[in-house]
């Protein structure tokens, strides 16, 4: 199989039952060129591998540290954010 027929996942959502009738699986994928003022997915845009930082979700193990060694993620306000203009990636 070439690249053509592969796309980048970058979500998986399991029994979703908005939008329509029925019970649905939905797999978003990278790479979207609509640019819909209204997106709900933003981090779908740009077709290449990016950083994901879940603040909420922070338990302090500082693995994206170890993981990007740019020094993309920082702390403000007691926050671990991610400054994207450091990312290469």
């Amino acid at each position: 199989m070439n690249a053509a027929n592969q796309g980048l996942i970058f979500n998986i959502q399991r029994f979703l039952i908005h939008d329509g009738s029925g019970i649905r699986t939905t797999v978003f994928l990278k790479g979207c060129s609509l640019q819909c003022f209204w997106c709900h997915n933003p981090e779908g845009i740009r077709p290449k591998i990016e950083i994901q930082l879940h603040p909420e979700h922070c338990i302090d193990c500082d693995e994206c540290v170890r993981l990007c060694p740019q020094g993309t993620r920082i702390v403000q306000n007691g926050v671990r954010v991610l400054d994207r203009a450091l990312c290469t990636v």
